[in-house]
């Protein structure tokens, strides 16, 4: 604590004390103002007569609640933060001081992920933790921010102890769901994509993720049926058509699998993996004009896409184009090296 402070703590402490002030007698008249000001529009005047009544008591609970919220109201998130704050110092249960450090906190954060700034966003809500180190919405939100930048083990972390908290709240477990998928930890994101599931049934977002994380524990057939419940509910899901066609190709089967790349890129002309798709049934079918015109575009839409960058250079040596080729193949290589490294076990987070 500063040192001037600490001195004026003491000196305000030994005032009262003695019997020499009586800070409440004369904040309660200022707050009755402001609360008259609040209720006939002037935010401002209010906002003057309680900043009065902090320089007489500057603990009091009610001025700063009362002056927080008026804060929040103006979009003023950090003076709002500092009051709330100032109370949850004195008592960490006040339900106002919490709900209203929470309201503020996530609102500020908020501001900062729409102008672009996720360093800003991150830092303000791990500034509330401090305040709220057991508040699930906090924490959920707090995860939901380390994941989306891609601190995957914290956000784990962070989303467990939201969950631990309030199990039933379905953002918190489809959360922990997606970011276990994301850890390669199949088995956990399974197991919480179908208790998100049985909350929020017709999610065919959630529909698809389970379906990705069955695919990726080969059990085609249960991916399959997950995939079309995706497409049932929600018949625009451009990832459940593109994923169902790339179990049929891998499985063989071409006349299935064209059909639902089409779909796919009716939906989304750039999808570098149906582009690649496409190249790859061309190649198949010894189509290489085609396959190199697709698998061009599949390279271009998606560059570290590493199927696009072998076919096409298996494609390349078909036309007889051995420099191309040679370029392609390589950089598959290059791609398999990285996508190797990145399956690997993963270290801990370094601290954001």
């Amino acid at each position: 604590m500063p040192r001037c402070l600490l001195i004026t703590g003491l000196v305000a402490i030994v005032l009262t004390a003695r019997g020499q002030a009586n800070p409440a007698g004369e904040v309660q008249p200022l707050v009755e103002q402001a609360r008259q000001l609040i209720v006939a529009g002037d935010t401002n005047g209010a906002i003057e007569f309680l900043r009065k009544a902090l320089t007489i008591s500057p603990n009091s609970p009610p001025v700063n609640l009362t002056l927080g919220d008026l804060f929040v109201q103006q979009r003023r998130y950090p003076e709002a933060m500092e009051r709330f704050e100032t109370v949850l110092a004195i008592d960490r249960r006040s339900p106002q001081g919490r709900q209203g450090e929470l309201n503020a906190a996530t609102a500020l954060a908020l501001e900062a992920k729409r102008a672009g700034d996720q360093e800003a966003a991150l830092a303000c809500l791990r500034h509330a933790r401090e305040s709220l180190p057991d508040d699930p919405v906090l924490l959920r939100d707090l995860g939901i921010q380390l994941f989306d930048m891609h601190y995957l083990r914290l956000a784990a972390e962070t989303l467990t102890q939201a969950m631990n908290l309030d199990q039933n709240d379905a953002a918190t477990v489809y959360s922990l769901a997606r970011v276990e998928a994301e850890l390669q930890q199949f088995p956990p994101a399974e197991k919480h994509f179908n208790a998100y599931l049985k909350q929020r049934p017709d999610d065919a977002t959630a529909h698809y993720g389970l379906g990705h994380v069955l695919q990726m524990q080969q059990r085609i057939d249960e991916a399959k049926a997950e995939f079309r419940r995706s497409i049932a509910l929600q018949p625009h899901q451009t990832e459940s058509y593109y994923q169902l066609g790339r179990i049929a190709l891998d499985q063989g089967s071409a006349a299935e699998a064209k059909p639902l790349f089409e779909r796919t890129l009716s939906r989304a002309p750039a999808h570098g993996g149906a582009l690649a798709g496409m190249g790859i049934l061309a190649y198949q079918a010894k189509d290489y004009v085609a396959a190199d015109d697709w698998l061009k575009r599949a390279t271009t839409a998606s560059p570290e896409y590493q199927p696009a960058h072998y076919y096409l250079g298996l494609t390349l040596a078909r036309l007889h184009d051995k420099e191309g080729s040679e370029r392609e193949l390589k950089a598959a290589v290059d791609l398999a090296k990285v996508q190797q490294g990145r399956s690997a076990p993963l270290p801990a987070d370094a601290p954001p």
